[in-house]
């Protein structure tokens, strides 16, 4: 069964609320890592906002526009950047925020045409493949897999915090 425009913004919305409650009352730690090899809380919000490059709610509007036809995508950055790793909790909240509104204002100008037939050529960097995909298969992936993956990582993290 193919995914729909409402279930992608209801993914989108859920991940979202879910996001923010996971990083509530974590401000005095964002940077906090329970073994070197991984990720902070920070590492992995930037992580989810800024795969693919530019982040998922750019390419979808790109792609929707016409003006993007392909785009790389490498796993495991963490995507902080100097600017990022000196954001306060205000500030990573909206990012985050900014993200889902753009991801929003993407989904509600597309059709479920849209979502099927744009398409996309993807090349995974890391893994070496190259993979056309559509609009919907991009959302289902990300919004269905990738960043519910990384929450529960997040999760995992505030546990260890004892929060």
């Amino acid at each position: 069964m193919t995914i729909g425009k409402q279930e992608h913004q209801a993914s989108a919305q859920r991940i979202k609320e879910e996001l923010l409650a996971t990083l509530d009352g974590m401000d005095y730690c964002l940077d906090w890592k329970q073994n070197p090899d991984e990720w902070s809380a920070r590492e992995q919000v930037y992580h989810i906002l800024d795969t693919p490059p530019g982040g998922l709610h750019l390419l979808v509007k790109g792609i929707l526009a016409g003006e993007v036809k392909e785009y790389d995508l490498w796993s495991d950055l963490t995507n902080v950047t100097p600017e990022r790793a000196g954001h306060d909790m205000a500030q990573i909240t909206a990012d985050i925020d900014s993200f889902f509104q753009g991801l929003e204002a993407g989904l509600s100008g597309s059709s479920e045409e849209d979502l099927e037939t744009k398409t996309v050529m993807m090349h995974q960097k890391t893994r070496m493949v190259d993979e056309e995909r559509s609009i919907n298969a991009i959302l289902g992936r990300t919004l269905g897999g990738h960043m519910p993956g990384h929450l529960e990582q997040l999760k995992g993290l505030r546990d260890a915090l004892g929060i």
